[in-house]
Formats: C-alpha cells, structure tokens, sequence
C-alpha cells in the first residue's frame, strides 16, 4: 500500500469557546486525490491549515511526510499549496510572481517555464494580475504551488468564485496533474459533484467532525434518494415505512433516502401497488451535500 504523505488522527481545535474541529481523523496516501466537503463554517479552511503547521491544535496529531508540521516546519518542503482568495500582487506580472517564488524555493528559470505551460498559462505570463480573469489567476496560483515539483498540493477551495467554465478547467487541471505527474492533492470544496468530478476518496466533514468517508460512489449509494409520485403520499409512506425504508411525505410525492440498491425500492412498490396503493412514477435521485452530511 502506498505510504501516507498526510495523517491526521482524532484532531481538535477551539477558538475560544466555540470547538471547530472535533476529533477528525483522515488520511491521504501519495499520489492520490481526496476530497474534502463540507458547508462553509464546517472547519474545512482550519483543518488544512494546521495540517500545514501554520496553526497550532489543541489535540490530536499531525503527520506530514512523516513528522510534525508544526514542529518541524521542513515538512513543507515538497507541499504546494492553493488558498481559496490568493494574495496575488496586481501590479506584477504572472511571470515575475513565479521567478519570485522560483528564488525563494532555489527552483530554476526552467521550472518557471515548466509550470507556466502546464497550468496553460502561455501567452498571458506577462500580463498584470490586475489584468487576468479570475480563472487565469487561478491559474497562477496553481503555477505557483508547483514551483520547486511538489510531491502534495492542499487545495482550499481552488474553484471559489469561478464560473461554471473556470471551475470545471481548473478542476480538470488538478486532475491532470495528479495523473501526469503523481502528485498526492487534497483538495476542499463545499460544492460536492464538484469533487466527484477528480476525487478518488472523500471525505464529509460537518460541525468539526466527519460524518461520511469513503469512495465517491459509496458515498453516493448509502445517501441516494428516491422521490414517488403518488396519489397517496401518506398510505404510500406508511406501507413502505412497515417494509423497512426511510420514507416521508413531501407534497403528493413519497421520498425514501438512503438507498442501498434501487431493487429493494422498486420491490417495495410491487407489493404496495399489489395492495391497491397507487404508484405513478419514481424518480432516483443524487443526494446533495445536506444529504451527505445529514
């Protein structure tokens, strides 16, 4: 099994009285890509940042390539990292931000070249950042965290305040890097298909703790939802309640969640409808991210 570039176990973290993080363990092997969803105020940004050492915890440990980031700040070394709003200097040039960052981590003009190219950002190295979309910025703040060949990128929120478009580029980006060059991403985002889209595991974090990991479609499966139309909606919801699922009412319809296999719904209709309850339609339905972490 591949070796963990990042371990965290049974993490916690208050801000004076108010506790953020509530024992969260997780976990990131190299060179894959995990997701990490969750509301905003879930504790999502304060879990990255003291995975990085730049924020003390209060319990628990943290290990990165193998040592504590917060005791030993060299862990760091080989980590990109990409905040959700980066502090891109407007009146410098793509380019001489990243020959910039280039000096500061003794990477070479080549390296500069290298991620200008593959973050597709040729042609516009020398534009101002007052002068870029926000997903050619992002971009650059991707460029950025590969400076020096990383071997991990945390990614917080990388895809805030894009349009459908620009999230869907820079979510493919991501995912050709990891696939390309083996780099381990761990990449947050309270928008959920987002995350489907490149994450191999995710996990759900919720109030401080996580409440769902696993692999997307597992995820998906033990949360998926089925709506039936109906003209019933209460003896329909009764019947399949006394047949074990999770059913309600909501207007002329029936909603069952948490659906294992869809065959286990539609054989609890075939005996509702054998018994003169009528079932006009279902609908399969994905869960969204209230659902996931409910």
């Amino acid at each position: 099994m591949p070796e963990k570039i990042l371990d965290v176990r049974d993490l916690r973290k208050k801000y004076g009285g108010l506790e953020v993080l509530r024992g969260v363990s997780l976990s990131v092997y190299r060179g894959e890509v995990v997701g990490l969803v969750g509301p905003n105020g879930a504790g999502k940004t304060t879990l990255l940042k003291i995975s990085l050492g730049i924020v003390r915890r209060d319990g628990g440990e943290v290990l990165l390539n193998g040592v504590d980031p917060w005791v030993e700040p060299s862990s760091r070394e080989k980590v990109g990292v990409i905040f959700e709003r980066p502090n891109l200097p407007s009146s410098m040039s793509v380019r001489e931000f990243l020959e910039s960052a280039a000096r500061l981590k003794g990477a070479s003009e080549s390296d500069v070249e290298w991620a200008i190219e593959a973050v597709g950002l040729a042609g516009h190295e020398w534009k101002e950042f007052n002068k870029l979309s926000a997903g050619l910025k992002q971009r650059a703040a991707i460029a950025h965290a590969l400076i020096g060949s990383p071997e991990f990128i945390i990614a917080d929120e990388p895809t805030s305040n894009l349009d459908p478009m620009e999230r869907r580029e820079v979510l493919t980006l991501i995912a050709r890097l990891n696939k390309e060059l083996g780099v381990a991403v761990l990449v947050s985002s309270h928008i959920l298909p987002e995350l489907l889209r490149v994450a191999k595991r995710v996990y759900a974090l919720s109030k401080g703790r996580i409440v769902a990991e696993g692999e997307p479609q597992e995820i998906f499966q033990a949360k998926r939802l089925a709506r039936i139309r109906t003209t019933e909606p209460e003896r329909l919801a009764s019947r399949l309640a006394e047949l074990g699922l999770e059913a309600s009412v909501e207007g002329l319809s029936v909603l069952v969640r948490s659906i294992s296999s869809p065959s286990i719904v539609y054989e609890a209709l075939t005996k509702a409808a054998d018994e003169g309850i009528p079932v006009l339609g279902v609908d399969l339905v994905e869960p969204a991210l209230e659902e996931v972490i409910s």
